[in-house]
């Protein structure tokens, strides 16, 4: 498949959760069948052998950035449309409950999944990039899940400290999926909270001029801003659902976090920056995103620019696989990802 088709696959995900959302409240029978087009990527990114890819420099940049216009475009539209969903849902005889229910299980999974993926990993380029239009495009989307302060836990922790002590992001050796969810839900806003407080040189002290400034406290006022509004306009069902699709999309990025620099530290297993993977559907389904390494060397270069680099423990599986796999059976992810390290040439 010629690379600038192959990262249309972007758009599996998200628009199947848009034209659900459009076409619904469905049976339930109809409803689970919605959830396909998930499977099968998962199918395929288990089974498909590895293909690393090189970059696409000739790709023109206006493509590649339609690209992402259209995947935000899709993730503000999806936002919009799961509210006008939940909020349109009639719970005025018994037999609604059931299809209802499930209705609503199946929004926060295409939504959330959605948000995950396609949402996240957009704003994830985004706020490394110059263009100041662009950065705040990056932190919209992030503001549809609720986790704004991750622009600077992000770029002021992981990508200055990666591997030191100093870094949340990087999973420790031996560290379950769930300690190191504990961990970093917390420490990333505490984090950022804490950097600001020191970037505008403000003390402990709650409220101080210099508080108006505090960019975390921006993303916090939007944030719950979007919230009341949502339960003013939308009622309390259509807010919960909102914060549950965000808390499933966090999942899925610290999931994602997790995997690429597990056991990774303070040097221990060498110099190298991450886990790789050959997955071609991770590499164009989520923009480029698997390339990681070459996303520390360079933060501000474009995803589809950057080169595979196999300088890194090497994951069985593509994202999507792994995704599920730290989070579902985290004691076999562990002892694989053990054994690679301890016979990892580096």
């Amino acid at each position: 498949m010629p690379s600038c088709f192959g990262y249309l696959l972007a758009f599996i995900l998200p628009l199947g959760s848009f034209v659900f959302l459009l076409g619904g409240p469905h049976p339930p029978a109809t409803a689970l069948a919605w959830t396909l087009p998930f499977w099968l990527m998962l199918l395929l990114d288990w089974k498909t052998p590895d293909w690393p890819s090189h970059p696409d420099k000739k790709m023109p940049e206006l493509y590649y950035d339609g690209i992402l216009y259209g995947l935000a475009l899709l993730q503000c539209l999806n936002i919009v449309l799961m509210l006008e969903f939940v909020s349109k849902l009639s719970w005025g005889e018994a037999g609604d409950f059931g299809a209802n229910l499930i209705n609503l299980l199946l929004v926060r999974f295409l939504v959330g999944t959605s948000s995950g993926t396609s949402g996240i990993v957009v704003a994830h380029e985004l706020i490394h990039r110059d263009s100041k239009l662009q950065r705040v495009l990056g932190h919209l989307l992030l503001y549809s899940v609720c986790y704004d302060h991750f622009v600077i836990a992000h770029q002021r922790g992981h990508h200055h400290h990666l591997g030191m002590p100093e870094d949340i992001a990087t999973a420790h050796f031996g560290e379950s999926f769930a300690a190191y969810w504990r961990r970093v839900f917390k420490g990333y806003f505490n984090y950022a909270w804490r950097s600001e407080r020191e970037r505008l040189g403000i003390g402990r002290r709650f409220w101080q001029a210099g508080l108006l400034k505090h960019q975390v406290l921006h993303g916090l006022a939007v944030e719950c801003a979007f919230v009341i509004g949502i339960v003013a306009h939308y009622g309390w069902l259509a807010a919960l659902l909102f914060l549950y699709q965000a808390f499933a999309a966090v999942r899925i990025l610290e999931a994602v976090n997790y995997f690429q620099h597990w056991g990774l530290g303070e040097g221990r297993f060498g110099r190298t920056y991450g886990w790789v993977t050959g997955s071609w559907l991770s590499r164009y389904a989520l923009i480029g995103l698997s390339n990681h390494i070459g996303h520390h060397l360079n933060a501000k270069s474009r995803y589809h620019q950057i080169t595979y680099s196999d300088r890194g423990p090497k994951m069985p599986y593509g994202y999507f696989v792994m995704n599920l796999w730290v989070k579902l059976h985290n004691a076999s992810y562990r002892k694989m990802a053990e054994n690679k390290l301890l016979h990892f040439d580096c």
